[in-house]
């Protein structure tokens, strides 16, 4: 329930103050009042919501137009009332002009004031139901289209990013052609490109945009659980199976089914979903009816399927019909052109959030992101600055320190010169700066290159161990082994919930990626 808005009476004549109020309490409204300009903004700041200012025009010190700026700088929603000295309707056509809604001539008529209030409370009420709809529409739209930052990935000058531009250009107008069927899309790229994004914005320029968006990463399901989740199951199918279930293509009938890394799906499911894409009918788990499949397929991985499907492990028919339509994401290390734009835009946004100002990066601090090579690319570059937002106090701008970017690839620091122990040069013999020798440089190369390889794979899975470890074709218990050997946590390459909005809501939704609060991978 909404809270109901007050009236303000702001007159420095006590009498009138308390006719005033005395007549609109009668009427049920919740009145306050105040005897100055500066009373009336203090109200305004320490108080609740005020629909509507009755207020006089002239006051001692800030007079009637003064307050009447005011708030219309900082609360433009509010409707204002001005008091005028009979015969003064050169004052009262001034306050008119100036934004005032209507205007009270003394002597008062009483009746004509409740009546004037009523109706600016009605103005004002449609005006913050408007407002609300209007940001729960922008909440469905940041949703249905994906978060503005993902938005923000793809609006580039960078020539890598000149083929997605395209494709996405030929989608959309395919789809305002009103083909009758919309093929499907496979998009290609590393972990944390957006691709999830790039998926969310072909959905939006559909013919199916008003249909549902759903997505499932077939990487977190075993092979018997992704199939229950994509057809359902009917009850008694399998042990535990209590109750009928619907499956995310009956659940997506009319929109589109993002399947995100779809080169983990076990081959006998490749040939259940191939029969879908084929007939465009599918069965629950344990059933005998066939069941409509009104759904679009995008899907996504970061494994070189044509690769898989030489191997074996993927099906080749399966891999031409999800494949209509390819669109490859570049690295984020592919995109120098855009990599300064977007932290800045990222970082911005972060520092809005937690109402701070953006003070900008330091001459240092943009060579050192530009140098870095952002193995967990968008991901990882939006993480980076949500946590120098968090952790950055002041006004100065934000040194390379405070980016604190992981001593990995060409932004390692303190680690010895690979060129050097490979070549020579200059400098004669390349073992002459390493007196530990050939066992205590390999002792060191092998911890420098573990510890590299760890931070790179926990970015690219956003901290999920079971990921990384089956990348890294390692048991999950070795793979947590090398980590506290290296004083790693998986917990700070996590993704949180979301950034804290009025903010997209979508953020919540759609799942904005937040750091950790610790400048550091904190130790095991």
């Amino acid at each position: 329930m909404s809270i109901k808005p007050r009236v303000m009476i702001v007159d420095d004549e006590e009498t009138i103050r308390k006719l005033l109020k005395a007549r609109l309490d009668r009427e049920g409204l919740d009145t306050v009042t105040a005897g100055s300009a500066d009373e009336a903004i203090t109200a305004f700041a320490h108080g609740g919501e005020v629909g509507v200012v009755v207020t006089d025009l002239k006051m001692p010190g800030r007079d009637g137009f003064a307050l009447m700026k005011s708030i219309q700088e900082r609360y433009p929603m509010t409707r204002l009332i001005v008091i005028t000295g009979h015969g003064e309707k050169d004052v009262a056509v001034q306050a008119l002009r100036q934004g005032a809604s209507d205007y009270l001539e003394k002597p008062f008529d009483l009746d004509q004031l409740t009546y004037s209030v009523q109706r600016c409370l009605s103005e004002y009420a449609l005006r913050r139901d408007n407002r609300d709809l209007m940001s729960r529409l922008e909440a469905r739209v940041e949703r249905v289209e994906g978060r503005s930052e993902d938005r923000f990935w793809f609006v580039s000058k960078d020539p890598s990013m000149g083929a997605v531009n395209e494709w996405m250009t030929v989608l959309r107008r395919e789809a305002l052609r009103g083909d009758v069927e919309e093929p499907s899309v496979l998009i290609l790229g590393e972990s944390g490109t957006g691709k999830e994004g790039i998926a969310r914005m072909v959905h939006a320029g559909s013919r199916r945009a008003k249909g549902p968006w759903i997505a499932v990463n077939c990487a977190n399901f075993g092979d018997t659980l992704l199939e229950s989740e994509l057809f359902g199951h009917e009850k008694g199918a399998f042990t535990g199976a209590n109750v009928t279930k619907r499956g995310l293509f009956e659940i997506a009938r009319g929109g589109t089914l993002f399947l995100d890394e779809i080169g983990e799906m076990d081959w006998k499911l490749q040939a259940k979903l191939l029969r879908v894409l084929q007939e465009k009918a599918f069965r629950r788990v344990g059933g005998t009816a066939d069941l409509d499949a009104d759904v679009r397929i995008v899907a996504a991985t970061h494994s070189n399927l044509k690769e898989k499907v030489q191997q074996g492990r993927f099906r080749e028919d399966l891999f031409h019909r999800i494949a209509r339509v390819v669109v490859e994401v570049p690295a984020l290390r592919d995109r120098k052109q855009d990599l300064i734009s977007m932290a800045r835009e990222f970082a911005d946004r972060a520092f809005k959030a937690r109402g701070k100002t953006f003070p900008g990066f330091s001459p240092e601090a943009e060579e050192g992101i530009c140098s870095y090579d952002w193995p967990g690319n968008v991901r990882e570059l939006l993480n980076t600055v949500e946590r120098v937002a968090l952790l950055h106090q002041g006004t100065g701008s934000i040194s390379l320190r405070s980016v604190n970017l992981p001593a990995t690839s060409s932004a390692r620091a303190g680690a010895p010169k690979l060129e050097v122990i490979q070549g020579g040069g200059e400098g004669g013999a390349p073992w002459e700066d390493h007196p530990e020798g050939y066992m205590g440089l390999k002792k060191k190369w092998g911890e420098a290159f573990e510890r590299e390889y760890l931070l790179a794979s926990l970015a690219r899975h956003s901290g999920n161990v079971s990921a990384a470890a089956r990348e890294a074709k390692l048991d999950r218990s070795n793979f947590l082994r090398l980590l506290r050997r290296h004083r790693l946590t998986a917990a700070s390459f996590r993704k949180v919930s979301a950034i804290p909005t009025e903010q997209p809501a979508a953020a919540v939704a759609a799942g904005v990626p937040t750091p950790v609060p610790t400048p550091t991978p904190k130790a095991a």
